[in-house]
């Protein structure tokens, strides 16, 4: 009896003590999961005698930063971290202090397969090779790349985000594209004196990218190139179309020795203004070109309007013409001191000849005096008030198939109607400099080329470049593993608070968001929370929707989907909804996020 009792009075402590261990085994793997979830700050030297001895030692999202000086390094970057310079000038990378320096070999190596983004900012790279080498997308952001041969290389498999950096005297091209099957931004470098092509780019076909690939060319400085200031190479038994895209938007091509933008064919790498047939899509609008030999040379798919086309040593324009029915052609661009304003071409509405575009002031070799150094100045090229350049633009073009370039239509500007050229009268010189955000192990951060949305932000105009202050410099932090939190100062954004924290599910911007009938295409959806063996699908419209062929989960914040456009016999241009459901049944809707159209 007592026995009884005495078992019976046992079982609630039991009860009690099996619960205090539950409890606690849970605590602890929770504070080892806030362990690993915690951002490390590693710093070279004071930490690690080498970059490459930090990135072996570093995981997903840690921060490797490094003290001015220079590192003979061959770097193989190979997990997705940040690598940056405790302190560089983000207004002007080439007085930045911190230099790697390969020698003979390539110094930084990006390999294929990562599946989220590293990020290499504010740095100067040297090489008598290769700057940066890359088969896997990355960020390069605030960096002066100097000597080198080919200054960042981009392979099959690369792509990302490529800005704010300086290229001077590239020993060939400042950067270089082979064969592209990832999405890949290219805006406000300044690309100077390159010894062949500032961004050229090799079109082969083995094998073509499975869907369209969207290459943006936005708002660069590309000066003094000794061929092409941009240049697009096809490949043999063409011309077919490798399903790339070229959307080159807000540039200022100055002084290229050959073309400012030049296609050629069969594997030529010399420009010989043969104006290749390539029928990849080439979207070319509000540009300025100035001093080139020719300003465009070929396309059998290049549609070009606001731009402003001066003072050619050969023709403005020259084979921009495509088989009856194609998209070629050149509207609404002002001509002037051509020796040729065009030629072989299919000109469109608003074409301005004669007018002289009145820029506020000829370039000028700079403080230093001296032609082809990294300070000499092209600020002058901007439009007086008196321009006949200004409101002669217009919000969005239709193609022969029916396009409408872009896709949304462009806002922002002053006046009637967009201006022509590289900048709306009043627009900076130089676009105020921000970063990529600093990845977080629970949420990772793997920033994709945004939706083309293309907006004028006027300000009060000057003759000058704007100044732009730089960034903190990083406060260097000791890691501490037991915290779960851990606050870092970035580059350029203030302090960064890294917390494990459950994100809510949501879906941010569609890359692309629009595509042909019957036409099938991989799209970008970038947003956050979103979990393996999510289920993406469209809605909202009328008739057959979109179908989704292909899911690939990248990361907490992007999904590439393959889709196939089918529509139905007679049907319409529709606008689709974009639903993302995550394997929790939690959902998230981008209304009217998608367009299929129908010429």
């Amino acid at each position: 009896m007592l026995d009884r009792q005495f078992k019976a009075s046992l079982l609630p402590i039991m009860v009690i003590i099996f619960c205090i261990l539950m409890i606690g085994v849970v605590a602890g793997a929770l504070a080892l999961n806030r362990q690993r979830d915690a951002v490390t700050v590693l710093r070279v030297p004071q930490d690690y005698p080498t970059i490459q001895a930090a990135i072996n030692a570093a995981e997903t999202a840690d921060i490797i930063q490094v003290q001015a000086g220079t590192y003979n390094e061959n770097i193989i970057l190979d997990r997705p971290v940040t690598l940056t310079a405790e302190s560089f000038d983000a207004a002007n990378p080439a007085n930045n202090t911190t230099m790697i320096d390969g020698g003979g070999g390539a110094t930084i190596t990006i390999p294929p397969n990562l599946t989220q983004m590293p990020t290499v900012r504010g740095f100067l790279i040297r090489s008598n090779n290769v700057g940066i080498q890359s088969s896997s997308p990355f960020i390069a952001e605030f960096n002066y790349f100097q000597s080198s041969s080919d200054q960042v290389n981009y392979q099959w498999g690369a792509g990302g985000i490529n800005r704010n950096n300086v290229y001077f005297k590239a020993g060939d091209d400042a950067i270089h594209l082979d064969n592209t099957d990832r999405p890949l931004l290219i805006e406000n470098n300044r690309i100077l004196y390159a010894t062949d092509d500032g961004i050229e780019v090799n079109l082969q076909d083995k094998p073509s990218p499975p869907a369209l690939v969207d290459v943006n060319i936005w708002n660069n400085m590309i000066i003094g190139s000794r061929e092409d200031g941009i240049q697009l190479v096809d490949f043999p038994d063409e011309p077919q179309n490798t399903n790339r895209r070229f959307i080159i938007v807000g540039n200022l091509i100055v002084n290229s020795q050959k073309a400012g933008i030049g296609l050629i064919p069969n594997t030529a790498t010399v420009e010989d203004f043969s104006g290749a047939d390539i029928v990849e899509p080439v979207r070319v609008f509000n540009n300025t070109f100035y001093g080139n030999n020719h300003g465009i040379s070929g396309g059998d798919n290049l549609v070009a309007f606001n731009n402003i086309i001066t003072n050619s040593t050969g023709r403005g324009v020259w084979g921009v013409q495509g088989a009856p029915g194609s998209n070629s052609v050149v509207a609404h661009t002002l001509f002037f001191n051509n020796t040729t304003d065009f030629d072989q071409s299919t000109m469109g509405a608003g074409v301005i000849t004669g007018q002289d575009p009145l820029f506020s002031a000829a370039p000028n070799p700079g403080p230093d005096g001296a032609w082809e150094t990294v300070d000499d100045d092209f600020s002058g090229l901007l439009l007086q008030a008196s321009s006949p350049a200004i409101d002669k633009g217009v919000t969005q073009y239709t193609a022969v198939d029916g396009e409408l370039i872009p896709a949304r239509e462009i806002t922002g500007f002053i006046g009637a109607a967009p201006d022509l050229g590289w900048r709306e009268f009043g627009s900076p010189i130089i676009i105020t400099p921000t970063a990529s955000p600093i990845p977080s192990p629970t949420l990772a951060i793997s920033p994709i080329v945004p939706t083309p949305t293309f907006t004028f932000t006027p300000v009060v105009p000057t003759p000058t470049v704007v100044t732009v202050t730089p960034p903190p410099t990083v406060t260097p932090l000791t890691p501490t593993p037991n915290l779960p939190t851990v606050t870092a100062t970035s580059p350029s954004l203030p302090t960064i608070t890294i917390t494990p924290t459950t994100a809510q599910l949501n879906i941010l911007s569609v890359t692309p968001n629009t595509a042909q009938a019957n036409a099938t295409v991989n799209i970008t959806l970038s947003g956050t929370a979103f979990a393996n063996g999510a289920i993406v699908s469209f809605e909202g419209g009328q008739g057959t929707a979109p179908q989704v062929t292909g899911t690939q989960v990248v990361n907490a914040n992007t999904i590439v989907i393959t889709v196939n456009a089918a529509v139905d016999a007679g049907a319409v241009t529709q606008v689709w909804d974009i639903r993302v459901t995550n394997p929790n049944n939690t959902f998230a809707v981008l209304s009217n996020a998608f367009t299929v159209t129908v010429p």
